[in-house]
């Protein structure tokens, strides 16, 4: 076998004069370094020219020796940068070629950057690097022409999408609040954007209160990260959404074209305006919102003057309420005076009124008190003669009675007397019989423990107690003993 355009033997399998091997047959055996060789000539015999390779830069890196290299990929369908991509492709920018492609960028006018998501058509030489055993693309031009016609086109299949959807228009039908003052703001983080926006809102001297949600705005991921800050800040109930990103070349604010932010936007319920940092063309982002303005400052202001409008609106209209109460009060004063002037006539014609109809009440009150007095006088003495024969007649009854009761009781009297003795008699006679004197005469005694108890039974002492024992002619004291002491 020989190597593809090169007249080296590879290495035999037995050397001169040696011992055969188990590796030892007619094969010829490569180096790796004759092997790499080998494959970068074939590269170059099979591509003598250099070639256009279209794609989408991935891991971008630049070196201190002004080198540049990046992935060139295929992404997966769909352009889901979640997904492992078709192909990959490394290449190098060399900083000669480098300088040659700056100049083709400045010439587009800025409009395109080399940076991660940026999909270019690039002109180079396919080379085999055998040091890392790496195929790879040695750049040498760039097409921008391409990479803006392909943004271009793919902005416009968007719109029509969007537009047919019905949701170009959606944002722009929301009714724009008057009061703005709950602003979600999504940019990134610590950027020169938030800091104008945050600056502007704060030098107004208006109460804003802030919601802020930071976000990649530039590269393969921006998309979904807009698109979840935008309905993050939107659940937070915030009054209006401003989207905004400084100024940049075309191909950095490609994200803010893509559908997935598109359609974040337009599917929210609160109304989002932007202000995406460029004054020419207008991103898919812009045409969705409900408003767009060419910078993030212009944004903040826009809300500030919608605050303020609100505002001059207020005063205006309290000073059409401050006329219309000055006008009411004159108007209602004059006709309160008026209807004082009446109420104070009216008011002295009936005191007067007044004056003469009390006159004639009292003369006619005098006259028939005198004849009232008399016939009240008359009535009580006759009243009082009455309740005092009454009186006498009734006194007369109780003490008939009296007497009668009287004569009753003294004619009991003598039998309860002897009735009572008998009874005396008869308990009497039971106590003399129920007295323990008696008893204790007889010859019965009565013996009590150290506890004052009566002892009834045996059990009712232990040995060693002192008892005392009473009979009639006093107290005999005693010990209980033990029965074998007995």
């Amino acid at each position: 076998m020989r190597k593809a355009g090169r007249n080296v033997t590879p290495t035999s399998g037995t050397p001169p004069n040696a011992a055969p091997t188990l590796w030892d047959d007619e094969e010829p055996t490569w180096s790796v370094t004759e092997l790499g060789g080998a494959i970068g000539l074939a590269l170059r015999q099979s591509f003598p020219d250099e070639a256009w390779v279209k794609g989408e830069i991935r891991n971008l890196n630049r070196g201190r020796n002004g080198m540049v290299w990046f992935d060139l990929v295929e992404p997966a369908p769909g352009a889901d940068h979640s997904r492992q991509p078709l192909a990959k492709l490394s290449v190098v920018l060399f900083d000669t070629a480098r300088r040659r492609v700056n100049a083709r960028l400045q010439d587009a006018g800025g409009a395109v950057r080399m940076s991660d998501g940026t999909e270019v058509r690039i002109r180079g030489r396919v080379d085999w690097y055998t040091p890392s055993g790496r195929l790879q693309l040695l750049m040498s031009d760039i097409d921008t022409a391409f990479t803006l016609g392909r943004l271009a086109a793919d902005r416009e299949r968007l719109l029509r999408l969007l537009d047919a959807e019905g949701l170009l228009g959606r944002q722009e039908a929301l009714a724009r609040p008057s009061v703005p003052l709950r602003v979600g703001l999504v940019t990134s983080a610590g950027s020169a954007a938030e800091h104008d926006v945050l600056d502007e809102l704060r030098r107004s001297g208006l109460g804003f209160r802030v919601v802020r949600a930071d976000a990649r705005v530039q590269g393969p991921t921006a998309p979904r990260s807009i698109a979840w800050a935008l309905r993050a800040v939107a659940r937070r109930g915030v009054d209006v959404v401003l989207l905004v990103r400084g100024g940049g070349a075309t191909t950095d604010l490609a994200a803010f074209d893509s559908e997935v932010i598109a359609r974040a936007v337009a599917e929210l319920d609160t109304v989002v305006i932007t202000g995406i940092g460029h004054d020419v063309d207008r991103s898919v982002a812009d045409e969705v919102a409900h408003a767009a303005y060419k910078t993030p400052t212009a944004c903040a202001q826009a809300v500030v003057e919608d605050v303020r409008a609100f505002e001059a609106r207020l005063v205006a209209c309290w000073s059409d309420i401050a006329v219309v109460a000055q006008r009411q009060v004159r108007a209602q004063s004059s006709r309160l005076q008026a209807c004082g002037r009446h109420v104070a006539l009216a008011t002295r014609s009936g005191l007067a009124a007044a004056d003469r109809g009390l006159a004639a009440h009292g003369a006619h009150l005098r006259r028939s008190t005198a004849g009232a007095v008399a016939r009240a006088t008359f009535s009580l003495e006759r009243s009082v003669g009455r309740v005092g024969s009454g009186a006498r007649a009734h006194l007369r009854d109780h003490e008939r009675s009296l007497d009668a009761a009287r004569d009753r009781l003294g004619a009991r009297t003598p039998r309860a007397l002897a009735s009572a003795e008998r009874e005396v008699e008869r308990i009497a006679g039971q106590v003399r019989a129920l007295d323990p004197g008696r008893a204790l005469a007889r010859g019965w005694s009565i013996t009590r423990g150290p506890d004052g108890r009566v002892v009834r039974t045996p059990a009712d002492v232990s040995a060693g107690d002192a008892l005392r024992t009473t009979v009639a002619g006093g107290e005999v004291h005693s010990v209980v003993t033990p029965e074998e002491d007995q």
